[in-house]
């Protein structure tokens, strides 16, 4: 779902900062010539940047992408694509006539090949662009941005427009880089962090992904046993169990429990803890002052799915037209603030000697006994 919308997905990225004498100016000429242009009847797949109210507009007009201190607008993917069975369909049909032209004989492997080859080629060039998007919302001065999928391809896609209209290359904050370029970690810590992630590994998301399970399995101890509030920005956030949650071995994402029942009976799960699995995805909830919110984490601790945010006034009329766009973010950033604060929490002790000599070891035993559930967690609405 869009970073808009009332359940928002989003993937966060660490942006360098630019040296740019005029960051607007420069902004405005990298969107307006990576915009998005119309495909011609050849090109398969077209990409580019459009308006954040219309992704069908992309003349940004009157500077529409500049909302206060952020840089918010639409990545637009057209694509033609050819339904597997249409092509099966018209591969049969082919085949069959190469039979009634060469007297009931199949055509030989690398003549079927080339009969599918055609086909996809043809079926292509009379197919209809399919428009796809997703919303972009860059904030420089935090070096931070938002996109509103977990597509690998759409996040590709935009990647490769971003990267060769301003020659910057955004580091997806995945787990290790998320600590690396985003929390206040010392130089012992930072130490540590690269010495178990390789980070600069191409593989390093998958090789790391034990940091993201180690995490989600402490969260759900640090809600049971240790009150599940944090500190965040001068705000308290009070961290509850949502209502699901995946557990998987480690090192194998095959043999997966998933429990989507009241976070206090959550005996299954329990089980599956005591068996070696480690927590892979988990609903959460966060209660800070008034607002409350719902959000998925997985063990990459890359994307935010499915967060859930207070109710927005339907329209803030006219003489303020980015007021809903500001609350949003007012909203997301709150969200990301308690987090950031959740998993330096987490990372204190895990970039510590205490980590194997005390917090495993009260890890262990909580397992080992079964934990103990929250009183009455509140109930998601």
């Amino acid at each position: 779902m869009a970073i808009s919308s009332s359940s928002a997905t989003f993937t966060r990225f660490f942006v360098p900062e630019l040296e740019e004498g005029d960051f607007w100016s420069f902004v405005d000429e990298k969107l307006r010539g990576g915009a998005f242009t119309e495909p011609d009847d050849t090109q398969i797949e077209t990409a580019g940047f459009a308006s954040w109210e219309d992704f069908f507009d992309s003349s940004f007009s009157y500077g529409s992408y500049r909302k206060g201190e952020y840089v918010a607008f639409n990545f637009r993917l057209d694509q033609k694509k050819v339904p597997p069975m249409v092509l099966k369909q018209f591969v049969r049909q082919s085949v069959q006539k190469y039979r009634d032209e060469h007297e009931g004989k199949w055509p030989s492997r690398s003549e079927k090949q080339e009969i599918q080859e055609n086909m996809q080629e043809y079926l292509i060039n009379r197919a209809f662009p399919q428009p796809g998007s997703c919303e972009v919302v860059w904030t420089p001065a935090r070096n931070i941005m938002l996109i509103g999928t977990s597509s690998p391809k759409m996040l590709d896609a935009f990647l490769e427009v971003f990267e060769q209209q301003f020659h910057t290359y955004p580091v997806p904050l995945y787990h290790a880089q998320w600590a690396a370029n985003m929390l206040p970690l010392t130089p012992a810590q930072k130490d540590t962090l690269s010495s178990i992630v390789p980070l600069k590994s191409p593989t390093a998301l998958e090789e790391g992904r034990f940091l993201g399970t180690e995490f989600l399995t402490w969260v759900w101890y640090y809600i049971e046993c240790l009150g599940g509030s944090i500190q965040a920005a001068e705000k308290t956030a009070d961290l509850h169990l949502g209502e699901r949650m995946t557990l998987v071995l480690p090192g194998d994402g095959k043999e997966r429990v998933v429990c989507t029942t009241q976070a206090n009976f959550l005996h299954e799960a329990r089980t599956a803890l005591r068996q070696g699995k480690v927590v892979d995805e988990v609903q959460l909830l966060l209660i800070i002052g008034e607002n409350e919110y719902t959000l998925t984490l997985d063990s990459s601790l890359w994307a935010l799915k499915g967060v859930k945010t207070p109710k927005q006034l339907p329209d803030y009329g006219s003489e303020d037209p980015d007021g809903r766009f500001l609350e949003k973010m007012y909203f997301l950033e709150e969200v990301c603030a308690a987090l950031d604060a959740l998993y330096m929490r987490f990372l204190s002790e895990r970039l510590t000697p205490g980590w194997d000599s005390d917090t495993r070891v009260e890890l262990q035993k909580w397992i080992d006994e079964g934990g103990s559930a929250p009183e009455s967690p509140p109930a998601i609405v």
